[in-house]
Parts: C-alpha cells; structure tokens; sequence
C-alpha cells in the first residue's frame, strides 16, 4: 500500500508541474499576442457589398437609370482594420491608370488628396463623383480603377482588398424581364426602355407572372407607359409633379426632357401621315 502511494503521489505532482506550464505558456502566448495585437498598424480596405451582403470589388453604374442626373455620387465604404481612436483620421486613394478608361474632368472628379475616417468608428467613405453628360457614354462603358494607399496615420496593407472597379455609361442593356412582358411593351430599343424608365414608375418588372398580384401590378406601369406613347403632351399636362417637360422646336417639333438634366433630351416627331406625335429609337424608327 505505501508503494501504491509514493507513486500515486508522484504522478499527481507529475500532473501539477504540467498543468502548470501549460498554464506559464498560456500566459506567454496571451501576453505575445496581446502584444502583436497592439503592436500591428491600423489598415483600411474596401468593404462593398452586395444585396446579399457579399463583398465585392466592382460596382456597375449607369445613368441611363436616373434620367434626372447629369452628375452622381457612388459612396464608397472604406473600413478599419485595427483600432479605434477619438481623432479624426486621414486615409488616401489614387487612380490605377493602366485600368481605368474614364477621363479625369470629362466622366469624373478629380480624387481629393485624402479622406477622413471620423474618429471612433470602424468606418470612412470615398466619395466618387460621376459624369454623365459625355455623349459617347451612350454607346460605350468606361472604367476606373481605383486603390487604397497608406497615409502618415492609415495604413492600406490588405493588397486582395485595397482596390474598386467602377463601371459606367449612360446607357441601358435588353433586361431579361422584357421578354416576359413583350405582349404589353412591344420590341425592344434602348431609347423605348428609357423613356419607359422616365414615365412608368418603375425601373424593373418582374421576369415571370408568379401570383395572382403580378399581372395587375405590371399592367400598371405598362399602361401608364403606353399613355405616355399614346399622347406625351397630353400625359405632362396630366402628370405636372412627375418633373418633366416639353418644349416645341422646328417644324412643328417638341423636345422632351427633365426639368433637372435638360442635357438629355428625346426629340418628339410630328408624322402628318397618321397625324400623330412619335419618339424615334436609336435605329430610326417610330416607338410604338
């Protein structure tokens, strides 16, 4: 029996000197960490994200979309990684020249020299300032490209998120939903899926009649769009609020546009033959 305890002892002192340096290196490596920790450089990177709350490193812009805007603000979240402060603190960007298309002055604003983080948030923006009143942006879509660099007080260290893809025009691709409604909004042009973007009250239908709800509601817009086909002058008269107007030109000819990008303007043309007022599309033709 006394030889069972010596050697039961032994191993719980065995255990004891064990668990305590277990315990001595945890305590080291917390206090390294720690360290590290404290010690690393407060770093920003691009945090964009998705409706699905995913990040993503290019944004697609038209302004096609927003037929009352010749300039635009894309807002870009800019994150901290590392610590919060109470002082304001400046973060920079520049442009990738190699990668961006876009013409400085002519389809955006020059970038500042630096940007504000606010002091004890995890967040900043770059704001991004677009033009839209190049006319080639009707046919063409440019880039720019755009990376985070370090200043005095940030770093931009995280090299897979210190960059932005913006992509943008003034112009509109055939949406997958046109199809679907084709009965009610005839064959597609660019200029037709603008000017049904200005008047309708809705910038999308849905792709497929899925319930008992989608057909009323897509007859909806697509009345009101054809209202306006039907008669335009007619349709500003009854629609003063919606911020548009028309205004006659030659021969008998009006131009229609927003009251608040009167750059933008679709020229409205008298046929004698029916007697009737017509919206041209970008291949000649009549809209109907």
């Amino acid at each position: 029996m006394m030889k069972l305890h010596m050697v039961t002892a032994k191993n719980n002192q065995m255990k004891n000197m064990i668990i305590a340096g277990l315990l001595c290196w945890a305590c080291v490596a917390c206090k390294k960490a720690t360290e590290l920790t404290y010690a690393s450089p407060d770093n920003v990177y691009f945090d964009y994200r998705n409706s699905k709350n995913e990040r993503v490193d290019s944004v697609i812009y038209s302004f096609a979309l927003y037929p009352e805007l010749a300039t635009d603000t894309i807002w870009l979240p800019v994150a901290l990684s590392g610590n919060r402060v109470a002082a304001d603190r400046k973060f920079a960007a520049s442009i990738i020249d190699s990668a961006t298309t876009a013409v400085a002055g002519l389809h955006y604003k020059k970038l500042e020299t630096a940007y504000t983080l606010p002091g004890n948030t995890g967040y900043g923006w770059l704001p991004l300032v677009l033009f839209g009143t190049d006319p080639a942006l009707t046919s063409k879509t440019v880039q720019i490209k755009l990376q985070l660099e370090s200043t005095s007080e940030l770093g931009a260290l995280y090299k897979k998120l210190d960059t932005m893809k913006i992509l943008f025009s003034n112009r509109l691709e055939k949406p997958i939903w046109w199809d679907a409604w084709i009965g009610e909004l005839g064959q597609y042009s660019r200029v037709k899926h603008e000017l049904f973007i200005r008047v309708s009250g809705t910038t999308e239908l849905p792709p497929t009649n899925s319930d008992a709800t989608t057909t009323p509601r897509v007859l909806f817009y697509t009345r009101r769009f054809k209202a306006f086909l039907a008669d335009p002058i007619q349709w500003i008269t009854d629609n003063p609020s919606a911020g548009y107007t028309i205004i006659p030109t030659t021969n008998g000819n009006y131009y229609f546009y927003s009251i608040t990008n009167p750059d933008k303007k679709y020229l409205l043309e008298y046929s004698a033959a029916v007697n009737k007022y017509f919206f041209r599309d970008e291949n000649g033709d009549f809209i109907v």
